[in-house]
């Protein structure tokens, strides 16, 4: 099954790297699961290229007859999924890290108010969430990737934005260039934040004293108050995390232009899921609270 999700994915975007990304897995795990296909038939199910890949005629036809057999198991998941959503109480969200712990969270009690009879099951992650697949009801995620039958509602434009503990700009950071002098603090799932970050403040070719790899959003913000670098934080969500201005601080009054919207995911199907509605009031309002 797995190979066979593979190919489907890969086959469907002409694109090892966006099935990988669909799959959460890496594009070298995609191609190792096709080549084994391939070895399994002796056939070539894809021609290669630098930048592309395209089907050949058994590809074709294989795709044909593996597309039908996947699409009945997804119906057949969708249709348990739909039983249990509307015979139950539940309602499964799945959220970044970040936005878990700083708009989420301290807006449960309001939830549960308004809410007595529904149960939150909340996934704090940065893994797409698989709407046909999984249990999830409502996703909170970066950008808008095309997706059949999901609906996207824009919940808030945020733009990185540097922090750090106070006791660095004591010792002398003022401005964009005194990142010479400091550790950058990445998260590993977006290498480019820095760079794009350093090109527009105009600095690009700038070496900083060290690097510092974590892989959520929440260890980056812990790290940067306990004085162990400079990270990049969401503005103006940032605003909302307990001891921002005191524990954390921001440098530099340089404003980058570049933003990311980040959307509220759900089924076409539920639009009118009162749940579903319940959810998104709680979720915008909980938004404009930490804005």
């Amino acid at each position: 099954m797995t190979a066979l999700l593979a190919f489907e994915r890969a086959a469907s975007h002409l694109s090892f790297r966006r099935a990988a990304r669909d799959l959460s897995l890496s594009p070298s795990a995609i191609s190792h699961q096709i080549r084994g296909l391939e070895a399994q038939f002796g056939v070539k199910l894809f021609v290669r290229g630098t930048r592309s890949v395209r089907l050949t005629a058994d590809g074709e036809r294989y795709l044909a007859k593996v597309s039908v057999a996947l699409a009945s198991l997804r119906e057949a998941s969708r249709d348990m999924l739909r039983h249990r959503r509307d015979s139950g109480s539940e309602l499964w969200i799945s959220a970044l890290p970040f936005f878990t712990s700083t708009v989420l969270i301290p807006a449960l009690p309001d939830f549960k108010r308004h809410n007595p009879g529904l149960t939150l099951r909340i996934e704090a992650t940065h893994q797409y969430a698989d709407f046909n697949a999984s249990r999830v009801d409502v996703a909170i995620r970066y950008g808008r990737e095309h997706a059949t039958g999901l609906k996207f509602e824009p919940l808030v434009q945020v733009r990185g934005m540097p922090v750090c503990a106070p006791a660095l700009i004591k010792a002398g950071l003022r401005r964009p260039q005194d990142l010479s002098r400091q550790v950058l603090i990445h998260l590993t799932t977006q290498p480019r934040a820095w760079p794009a970050w350093l090109k527009e403040a105009g600095i690009p070719d700038i070496t900083p004293r060290g690097h510092l790899w974590l892989d959520s959003v929440p260890a980056m913000l812990e790290a940067a108050e306990h004085g162990l670098g400079v990270t990049l934080a969401m503005a103006p969500l940032i605003k909302a995390r307990p001891g921002y201005g005191r524990k954390l601080v921001a440098p530099f009054e340089f404003e980058a232009a570049h933003s990311e919207t980040i959307y509220l995911v759900s089924r076409t199907e539920q639009t009118r899921d009162r749940r579903i509605g319940a959810v998104r009031r709680w979720i915008t309002e909980a938004v404009s609270r930490a804005r």
